[in-house]
């Protein structure tokens, strides 16, 4: 890796040495919570007008370049912005956060109550922490809404398989069974909030209405219900479960009513505020790409040019003549920053929206140094390995995140992501991979995905709306928000992580939209990137990929991303 990190020097710099740097002092201090003094940890210090930014850790110090004069943007979940000035970088800052108790009340108000996991036993109910053998709590990290019934939430689920289609009837089974029925093929027994059903009654159940999914594996723990156990047993708990909260959030799915799409939103192309910036029309004043990169180098000497924004522009607007201008800029950017985890990401997803995958593989290796927790920086590098033909060390890393193997980090979050691009690799590069550890089952699987989408955004604490719009016009919005998706946002934080995953199988046929829209206001911090993937036949030898990047500032009301035909 270390010498990757010298190749990816070379590669961005192409320079022998970094500039010289305005900031050569640095500003510490402490940021804490109002009333309760606490340390506020995952903090975002962002220099004003500036990339230039860090995190506070798990006491709440921070350490970033600043001069007098500077000034702080402080943003951190369920706390109001603060903006604090640099007056004597030797004197420790000490910052308190008010809390936005109207949010927090808000979300309290509407959230789901949480409930211990109690699974039952004969007639006897037990806490899923005191059984003694396996069983997966997945929650609802394997539904979306655009999931047509429980087949298409259980195709998902790592080592449980669906044969069958949903003309001639649908079987689920369980791939990893252990001892005198590992190699037998016995349907799984389902469980609705406690009753035994037919598995047919998977195809009629909402996976909206679903709260959570949890798989029973071991013979010791389905031996309770005899031969109707011996496959495993899937338990699925809804909103009709006395255990669940009653008054619960509902969210429209496609087969709701009441969203119908009748909207009338411009593409992206058309509604993208760079294109009205000064700067930009500036620029686009001139016709010869040596006279366009002279402008460029006076202006970016400017202190309000120093901004992820002002160089993405820059970037997009000289990619006119070619990747190999949008690099330079992209190197110009990498090389005034690159302790940024935010702005090696932005990079990242430009490169590859460049079709640089082997430059963008380098300066995630870097990420991954900066943020050795992340557990999406190693779901990254080993998705770059993949895609550059490095297959065994990527086959590698992918059976690490999958086992839990990496010390102190735990890939429990993103396991559903994981899983299908392991057996992705596995299906289309098992002759260059070293195979004799992998489980059979992943070996002998029949992968595919009609449409997989993967949204990556470059922070956690950016509020974004994605609206999936069917062919029938039937909408479902996937909302990002500090009010509707407070744990998933503490989970993303917590964990490193900010990416989703949405597959679409046995829906409309015909015409696919997907609109994005920004929530709230610009806060001062580095500006955030969503980075969509979209890709038809995953897994298969047509496979199509699209990727697109969208720079949320720049973005001031919904928009349509993408349209495609499936």
């Amino acid at each position: 890796m270390k010498n990757n990190l010298i190749n990816c020097i070379l590669f961005l710099c192409c320079a022998a040495c970094l500039q010289a740097q305005e900031r050569q002092q640095f500003v510490s201090g402490t940021i804490t919570s109002l009333p309760d003094n606490e340390p506020v940890a995952n903090a975002i210090v962002t220099i004003k007008g500036t990339f230039n930014e860090t995190e506070t850790i798990s006491n709440g110090t921070f350490r970033i370049a600043a001069i007098p004069g500077d000034e702080l943007v402080i943003n951190a979940l369920f706390k109001h912005p603060m903006v604090v000035p640099v007056n004597n970088v030797q004197q420790d800052l000490r910052i308190q956060l008010e809390t936005n108790t109207q949010l927090l009340e808000t979300i309290t108000l509407s959230e789901k109550k949480e409930t211990e996991v109690y699974i039952k036993e004969g007639f006897v109910k037990k806490r899923k922490d005191v059984l003694g053998h396996s069983y997966e709590n997945h929650g609802d990290s394997f539904i979306s809404g655009i999931d047509m019934d429980m087949y298409t939430v259980a195709r998902k689920i790592p080592f449980v398989e669906v044969v069958g289609d949903p003309a001639q009837g649908q079987v689920v089974y369980n791939t990893r069974m252990r001892g005198a029925l590992g190699g037998s093929k016995v349907p799984m027994q389902v469980i609705v909030d406690g009753i035994l059903v037919d598995q047919n009654v998977l195809a009629t159940i909402n996976p909206m209405f679903v709260t959570n999914v949890a798989i029973q594996r071991s013979l010791a723990g389905t031996i309770t219900y005899g031969a109707q156990g011996a496959g495993g047993i899937m338990y699925i708990t809804t909103k009709n479960s006395p255990s669940t909260n009653s008054k619960s959030t509902n969210f429209a799915s496609f087969l709701a009513k009441g969203n119908d799409y009748n909207e009338r939103v411009l593409p992206i192309s058309e509604n993208n505020a760079s294109a009205t910036k000064p700067y930009v029309n500036e620029i686009e004043k001139y016709t010869n790409v040596d006279d366009a990169l002279r402008y460029y180098e006076e202006k970016r000497k400017e202190p309000n040019s120093s901004t992820l924004t002002y160089y993405l522009d820059m970037s997009d607007y000289f990619g006119r003549w070619g990747h190999s201008y949008s690099y330079k800029i992209l190197s110009d950017l990498y090389k005034q920053n690159r302790e940024n985890p935010r702005v090696l990401m932005a990079i990242a997803f430009k490169l590859e929206e460049d079709e640089l995958l082997l430059q963008a593989s380098y300066v995630l290796e870097e990420l991954l140094e900066l943020r050795p927790t992340s557990i999406q920086a190693y779901r990254d590098v080993a998705r770059l390995y993949a895609s550059t033909g490095r297959y065994n060390v990527a086959a590698t890393l992918y059976k690490q995140m999958m086992n839990n193997t990496i010390p102190n980090v735990k890939f429990n979050s993103i396991r559903p992501i994981i899983f299908n691009e392991y057996r992705h690799l596995i299906t289309n590069y098992k002759r260059y991979i070293n195979y004799n550890t992998i489980p059979n089952e992943l070996l002998a699987l029949d992968f595919k995905k009609d449409v997989r989408i993967v949204l990556e955004y470059t922070s956690p604490l950016a509020e974004f709306e994605v609206q999936f719009v069917s062919p029938s016009k039937k909408y479902y919005t996937w909302k990002h928000t500090h009010f509707k998706s407070k744990n998933v946002i503490e989970n993303e934080i917590e964990n490193g992580f900010a990416l989703k995953e949405f597959i679409i199988e046995d829906l409309d046929k015909g015409k696919w939209l997907i609109n994005v829209k920004p929530i709230g206001k610009s806060t001062g911090m580095t500006a955030t990137l969503i980075k969509y993937t979209l890709y038809q036949n995953y897994g298969l030898k047509n496979e199509q990929k699209t990727i697109k990047v969208i720079n949320l500032e720049n973005q001031k009301e919904k928009v349509t991303l993408d349209s495609f035909i499936y």
